[in-house]
């Protein structure tokens, strides 16, 4: 049965959208099925979708795109566990009917979260809701910046509210915005690159958590 992943945090701007795509390209790129819902209005990952049809063509993409739909969405899955190894999850940036659906049918919720304390204050609401919902959640720290220091005050409040931290961050450099625009991921470029890295490190850390 597949394994489903959400990338969730009701906080916007963290980044959950750019790692959800580089997480299934790693994926779809080691010869495992894989699927997305975008959940999110904004609906960045279905553009991006577009973008690497256009990029290497309809059906080359390695990645499939299903129809996400609220009322039928937990009977949707029934089937859609069935055909694919891995089904990523972008979820909305709020806390809603959606998001806790989608945090209730998870295997695993990836929290991406960018290391300030605004966002982390932001997280917390969210790291709740997960908690509620009896799941484990892991924090990502994203966006970091090469000389970022994080409290140990911080990580004790992260943990307190039930999560628990990737060993992987996840840099600022600019080549994983550059490469989403074109609907590709880091490691379609090289995979000995650091970012490159940066996203395998991360994707083993989640499948060793199952």
């Amino acid at each position: 049965m597949g394994k489903i992943i959400s990338f969730s945090n009701q906080k916007g701007g963290t980044g959950k959208t750019t790692l959800a795509a580089n997480i299934a390209v790693l994926w779809s790129n080691s010869d495992y099925k894989v699927a997305v819902y975008d959940a999110d209005s904004q609906k960045s990952l279905t553009n991006w979708i577009e973008a690497r049809k256009k990029y290497y063509g309809d059906n080359d993409i390695g990645i499939d795109l299903l129809s996400y739909n609220p009322h039928t969405f937990e009977k949707d899955l029934i089937d859609t566990k069935k055909k694919y190894n891995f089904i990523i999850i972008d979820s909305p940036p709020s806390i809603t009917y959606e998001s806790t659906q989608i945090v209730r049918n998870a295997d695993r919720v990836i929290v991406p979260t960018q290391p300030s304390p605004v966002d982390f204050l932001a997280t917390l609401p969210f790291l709740e809701l997960v908690k509620k919902e009896r799941k484990n959640a892991t924090v990502v720290l994203n966006r970091v910046l090469p000389r970022a220091k994080l409290t140990e005050a911080m990580i004790l409040r992260l943990r307190y509210a039930g999560a628990k931290i990737a060993r992987s961050r996840i840099s600022s450099k600019i080549i994983y915005a550059e490469n989403f625009m074109v609907g590709r991921g880091v490691v379609d470029i090289s995979v000995n690159s650091d970012t490159s890295k940066e996203i395998i490190k991360l994707g083993n850390e989640i499948l060793r958590n199952f």
